[in-house]
């Protein structure tokens, strides 16, 4: 019998259930309409009970929300589960640094499969892009700051009062919270999801993703500088936090260094 194995599983399993009920704390303080806020907490209990299923559950009145997508597991994985309980339009923020006709092509096949709309944007990440190539700094921080702030703003155009985003750490008060009159809905981390987790509800909508850890923009930076520390250290953030396991986040560092 494998007991680190046995500790782990259940190490892992406590760490959920705590995160779950730290997110059924925060819904039960915010003023969100109670005809959103009794299944989101209906969806949590589900997943208490080791519901796999526990997204699937229907409204009558849905309010409007906007997915940051990209087309990876995590975004992928939020639209599944909004679009039964939001009115969602998928937004890809497009730059060449950062998405390939490929992966254009992908997220529209994607979306299509999950049954969302999808609208590409235009950000700016020239000067970012000569930074990197230049070794000022490492790209995640700033183009992350982009990406959201044209999230939000077209959030804000369309009146919508929900935006949708894909991380899996933002545990706690930082998972669901308002700001500005719009709630920013960190949905994985809000339901104390794990990227594998992630990924059996994919296939289980009949989507399978492969790709390689990181962004074009990313792959340049390592290229030009070599610079695998901070990279590592976000991976191993993810393995900290439980959200992604040791032979993965391996995998991610191996994928990184082999980035010349």
């Amino acid at each position: 019998m494998n007991f680190e194995k046995i500790i782990e599983e259940r190490v892992n399993q406590k760490l959920k259930e705590l995160r779950l009920k730290n997110s059924l704390e925060i819904l039960e303080k915010l003023d969100i309409n109670i005809e959103l806020k009794k299944p989101l907490k209906y969806m949590i209990l589900k997943r208490l009970r080791g519901d796999k299923e526990f997204y699937k559950i229907s409204i009558d009145k849905k309010p409007r929300a906007v997915v940051a997508f990209s087309g990876g597991v995590d975004s992928s994985t939020s639209a599944i589960i909004a679009k039964h309980i939001f009115n969602i339009t998928a937004v890809s923020c497009y730059s060449k640094y950062i998405m390939t006709n490929e992966m254009k092509e992908n997220a529209k096949n994607i979306a299509k499969k999950i049954g969302v709309e999808l609208e590409f944007i235009n950000v700016d990440l020239e000067e970012v892009y000569k930074g990197v190539v230049n070794g000022r700094f490492h790209p995640c921080g700033r183009c992350h700051k982009i990406i959201e702030s044209a999230v939000i703003d077209y959030t804000k155009k369309i009146n919508a009062e929900f935006v949708i985003f894909g991380d899996l750490l933002a545990f706690g008060y930082l998972s669901l919270y308002k700001d500005d009159d719009i709630f920013r809905f960190n949905l994985p981390s809000f339901f104390a999801l794990t990227k594998d987790e992630e990924r059996e509800i994919l296939k289980n909508n009949g989507i399978e993703l492969k790709a390689s850890y990181g962004c074009p923009l990313l792959k340049i930076y390592h290229q030009h500088n070599k610079g695998y520390k901070f990279t590592i250290q976000r991976i191993l953030r993810e393995v900290r936090g439980r959200v992604v396991n040791e032979e993965e986040g391996f995998k991610n560092i191996i994928d990184t260094l082999n980035q010349q």
